[in-house]
């Protein structure tokens, strides 16, 4: 059996840059643009503990003009309630147009100037307004998530660390390459290009089906994704949607090429959704390709196509998401202890997290021929800031409320693979666990 990861490089430009934000439309292009979703902004309450919000800008290593975002963020909130003031008076004025009689000119005159100074006033706030979005509300939206307290500062925090049952035969140290060619089980040609074959191909879907059934058991629902989503969704998600690091972005189009396992995937079905809270917590997985643009030469471990199992779940608050990625974590240590490998799980430092996170942990299993750890599963706290950039509620009796998210990549089977195949040059080690799901 063999699986081809056939060559996307016709088909991406990387290089592709956009002239403005796609998730946050200036009020001087709405009436050209098609706005599909609304972020909501809470700069208020983000901008209160300014100390601690530079604090975190500045582990994570970014670059943002915070003084100057503060310091236009009231011109901004005056502009805008004005022109929502305004916009309610001429609704009046429209209204007072319908009621009055024909013959009553003077007052026909009055409501005339009136609708002129509010339109002439306007018009200056649409320019203004427009100038403030593009210097404040936009550069905000680059503003990261809030640090969850058990995010460690500068270095990885070990949480757990399993010795390996399986008998390692490979004191020489050869890569996973180089024993899947002399095996049989796979030929690399590039990156782009990576043939899976026999019996690794027979176990790369015995992968999948051992996490699925496990989570189908933990009552999580089976969901298909799309592979292309728009930038729209990826800025929602917290991505720079020009790094050419983080996604694949298609030739002209404002479309991303990321798989159907992936966080970006069930976004986009969430989008403006509202979630019924009697559903709660909501829990979804997917299973499918995963995308990554390649970065170093790694073999497996770098290859720009995977195939993964992403799961999702939704709570009402931090305090119950946050104990929702507890019990996510504890089911990532039995079945990756059930594997048999050398494995560690850590919390990943400030330094290493996307903006969209407050907490990841890594399950990180030992390569023979690396010397060292490999990121082969993940699990994010990101509370309700993508939620609110992409207006994803859940709903109670009272009220409507944004949902709090946990997501993560529950295996990227290419790592497992490599990791299986150093194991031993002589042979394919299948752990037994995955074994009772390979067909024969």
């Amino acid at each position: 059996m063999i699986k081809k990861l056939f060559s996307i490089n016709s088909l991406l430009k990387v290089t592709k840059k956009y002239s403005t934000s796609k998730l946050y439309i200036p009020y001087n292009q709405t009436s050209d643009t098609y706005v599909v979703v609304e972020p909501y902004l809470d700069l208020e309450n983000r901008l209160k503990n300014i100390n601690i919000l530079k604090d975190n800008i500045t582990l994570r290593g970014l670059n943002i003009d915070l003084d100057k975002i503060c310091d236009n963020w009231s011109s901004f909130t005056n502009a805008r309630d004005e022109i929502v003031c305004l916009n309610v008076e001429k609704q009046k004025i429209a209204e007072q147009f319908k009621k009055i009689k024909k013959d009553n000119s003077n007052e026909i005159q009055m409501l005339k100037e009136s609708r002129t100074k509010v339109m002439t006033r306007l018009k200056s706030l649409r320019d203004d307004i427009s100038t403030l979005e593009k210097e404040v509300v936009i550069p905000s939206l680059s503003i990261p998530n809030s640090l969850h307290p058990e995010c460690p500062l500068s270095e990885s925090k070990i949480l757990f660390q399993h010795s390996g049952k399986i008998k390692i035969d490979n004191k020489d140290c050869i890569d996973h390459l180089k024993i899947g060619s002399t095996l049989e089980c796979l030929d690399y040609i590039n990156p782009v290009i990576v043939y899976i074959k026999n019996e690794a191909s027979l176990c790369e879907q015995a992968i999948m089906a051992y996490f699925n059934e496990s989570l189908e058991k933990s009552d999580f629902i089976p969901f298909c994704n799309s592979d292309l989503i728009r930038s729209i969704i990826i800025e929602g998600c917290g991505a720079d949607i020009d790094n050419a690091d983080q996604t694949f972005i298609l030739s002209e189009k404002n479309l991303h090429l990321t798989g159907g396992a992936s966080l970006q995937s069930f976004c986009a079905f969430l989008t403006k959704m509202c979630v019924g809270g009697n559903k709660l917590p909501l829990k979804l997985y997917s299973t499918g390709r995963s995308y990554k643009p390649f970065i170093k030469n790694i073999g497996l471990f770098s290859a720009v196509q995977t195939n993964a199992v992403e799961v999702l779940i939704g709570s009402t608050d931090k305090c119950k998401s946050k104990d929702q990625f507890d019990k996510m974590l504890t089911i990532y240590q039995r079945l990756y202890e059930n594997i048999g490998l050398d494995y560690r799980i850590v919390y990943s430092p400030v330094s290493k997290l996307e903006n969209w996170e407050s907490l990841r942990a890594q399950v990180e299993l030992y390569s023979v021929s690396c010397r060292t750890y490999v990121t082969v599963a993940s699990l994010s706290l990101s509370g309700d800031f993508i939620s609110k950039r992409l207006r994803i509620y859940w709903s109670g009796k009272d009220k409507n409320n944004f949902l709090h998210i946990v997501n993560g990549k529950m295996v990227d089977t290419n790592v497992l693979l490599g990791c299986l195949l150093e194991q031993n040059v002589n042979e394919f080690t299948v752990p037994d666990c995955i074994k009772n799901y390979m067909i024969l």
